[in-house]
């Protein structure tokens, strides 16, 4: 059974860090991927779209749940290791590793994503987080960004998202259609 296993490695390293893993480590069914987050930024005045790591310092690899020990000797011998716990190689969670993909496809790209903020709420209507409901830590409307949680290896970690509200509402605003889906959310 394939599964996703994660190597730790420092940021800004990633790119030069997976090409080496790709190039010289794994083998034709070892798929090693960075998790790329697509953002967009304001250069002398223009809106630009520009892809950096969902994860900053982790490299995932895609492998034969039986095969990653054979792999963590391999990359060992570059002074890299997959994340273990306890000295065991632990791959990412199923319910993990089914979220991740859902964001980011077969490109491995979280894609930027829109949506319109009622009141305290915000609804995203496209992209890669589409429906999101999770809690969003901080919006950003001026870079067009939010920082939210996801789960990775047990853990809450926290990201930026490409985000652009397009309009601010009031529930008072919103159509029945949208107070009913909006009430129906509150509930769940």
């Amino acid at each position: 059974m394939k599964r996703w296993f994660v190597i730790q490695t420092l940021k800004g390293q990633e790119n030069k860090i997976s090409n080496e893993v790709r190039n010289e480590i794994a083998e034709a069914n070892e798929d090693v991927f960075i998790l790329e987050n697509e953002k967009e930024y304001k250069i002398k005045g223009e809106w630009i779209k520009g892809r950096k790591p969902f994860f900053p310092g982790y490299i995932f690899v895609d492998m034969e749940e039986d095969k990653a020990e054979d792999f963590n000797i391999r990359l060992r011998k570059r002074r890299h290791k997959l994340i273990d716990v306890d000295g065991v190689v632990t791959p990412v969670k199923p319910e993990e590793q089914d979220y991740l993909m859902r964001l980011g496809g077969e490109d491995h790209i979280i894609h930027h994503s829109e949506g319109f903020r009622i009141d305290d709420y915000v609804l995203i209507t496209s992209g890669s987080f589409k429906g999101f409901n999770g809690e969003i830590k901080k919006l950003d409307r001026h870079h067009r960004q939010a920082k939210v949680c996801v789960p990775l290896l047990g853990k809450a970690i926290e990201v930026e998202i490409g985000l652009e509200i397009i309009e601010n509402k009031t529930f008072n605003e919103l159509t029945l259609e949208e107070k009913l889906k909006r009430l129906a959310k509150i509930v769940d």
